[in-house]
């Protein structure tokens, strides 16, 4: 996208950390502003050095509702962040879910000159792609490399410089926003004195921290249950096939509770967080408890089992679109592996019993990544003790999913596609018919 890496610094740390990086993340979200900043060692070693958090409902479904004060929120996160890592914050990752996101499936084909594949070969493969694909009021927000297909052969290869070649095709998956949100994000973002190196789409972020190798591999889809959207991918044999974004989530289960109830938006997430459940078969029927609404002298009798089908009606309505969403893209067979739940919808109590009866496949939350530590540079251990604690925080992990991406094989071979990696070559020294040729070729790939 932009340039290459997030550098940072002036910091008091660096004469320490050799042969190292340091990246920043911003992480938009309908109810918080996530900043993480990482000294990454290698893909398997990277170190929380800094977070901030700062509640905010300013970036809702993808769009700025108040300019200003998500500007706020934005740089009061990144001063937390600093703060905690002593250092200053010049360039940022920023991973945010849009329904606006318009994904495809695409291919570049290329004549090889001299019958070695080079730099520019790749490049030119991702331009011819952008040609067919992407319209001019659109934006290439994020584009992941699905493989490279030599002359005629039947398989795909990950890498093809230097390779002997007539022609090759670059599969690529594309994630493409308008234009205009693009440059509304970018000015919001420049406002705040960063620039942006990069924006993934926050479920192939996810993603990144949450799936195991095997689960790519044979099939899965990620769904990632925020406020305000729920976003999707799909991987089929390591390859990311299939994105989505859609414009409902856990907030939706809020405003149902707060209607049918009668309280107030904070004291129904207040009681969707205490007693809420999302599996029904859990609740006995006759079970009421009293609620007492923050500032009220007057408690409510509230049946669980009413509040619990409260939950699960909204909760059938996201996995119900998810998996059309799925089915609609002939994709319901691919994925053996069944459903990866992140995000803080995912949450909820009973929700793994209650998705496994109501989709009939396998369902599992994320857990911790083991790449992920925090990194103790402070001279107290109450602050890493904080620090620690915050690394464990569910919140912050489709930031440090972004951090695992940045050093993941994925990103560095759709790099070899971006205009700059001509450059760096230097200092190291379509199909058949259009729309039939890429289906075969997609279906090669599932």
């Amino acid at each position: 996208m932009e340039t290459s890496f997030a550098l940072l610094f002036s910091d008091n740390l660096s004469g320490t950390m050799k042969n190292t990086e340091n990246l920043v993340v911003v992480h938009l979200s309908a109810t918080a502003v996530y900043v993480v900043i990482g000294n990454v060692v290698s893909a398997k070693d990277i170190r929380i050095m800094g977070v901030g958090q700062v509640k905010n409902n300013d970036f809702y479904q993808g769009q700025i509702k108040h300019r200003e004060r998500l500007q706020g929120a934005i740089r009061q996160a990144i001063q937390e962040a600093e703060d905690t890592a002593n250092c200053r914050v010049h360039s940022v990752w920023l991973t945010m879910a849009t329904p606006e996101l318009l994904s495809k499936n695409s291919a570049g084909d290329v004549r090889v000159e001299d019958e070695v594949v080079r730099a520019q070969d790749m490049v030119q493969a991702l331009s011819n792609a952008k040609s067919q694909d992407l319209s001019p009021d659109y934006y290439l927000m994020h584009c992941c490399q699905q493989g490279i297909y030599i002359d005629n052969q039947e398989f795909m290869v990950d890498d093809a410089i230097d390779m002997v070649a007539h022609n090759i095709t670059v599969m690529y998956h594309m994630m493409m926003m308008p234009v205009s949100s693009r440059q509304n994000i970018q000015k919001l973002l420049q406002s705040c004195d960063v620039g942006i190196d990069h924006i993934v789409f926050d479920a192939v972020t996810s993603a990144e921290y949450s799936l195991m190798p095997d689960e790519r591999q044979q099939g899965v889809c990620l769904v990632d249950i925020g406020a305000s959207t729920t976003s999707i991918c799909v991987y089929k044999e390591n390859k990311l096939i299939f994105t989505h974004c859609i414009a409902t989530g856990s907030h939706e289960v809020t405003m149902d509770i707060s209607a049918d109830v009668g309280i107030s938006m904070i004291e129904a997430e207040r009681l969707k967080k205490t007693h809420g459940t999302v599996d029904v078969n859990s609740v006995d029927p006759s079970s009421f408890f009293l609620f007492k609404p923050q500032g009220s002298g007057d408690e409510i009798n509230i049946g669980t089992y009413n509040l619990a089908r409260i939950i699960e009606a909204r909760y059938e309505q996201i996995f119900t679109e998810v998996v059309r969403q799925l089915h609609d893209a002939d994709l319901l067979g691919y994925i053996d592996k069944g459903l990866v739940l992140s995000g803080g919808g995912s949450s909820i109590k009973g929700m793994i019993p209650f998705a496994k009866k109501l989709l009939k496949m396998p369902v599992v939350l994320t857990n911790t990544h083991p790449a992920i530590s925090a990194y103790n540079h402070f001279d107290n251990d109450e602050s890493f003790k904080q620090l620690n604690m915050q690394v464990n925080d569910r919140a912050y992990q489709t930031a440090f999913g972004t951090l695992l991406y940045s050093q993941s094989e994925q990103f560095r071979r759709s790099e070899k596609s971006e205009p700059e990696a001509i450059q760096k070559s230097r200092v190291k020294g379509v199909f058949q018919s259009a729309g039939q040729r890429f289906a075969s070729v997609l279906k090669k790939i599932l």
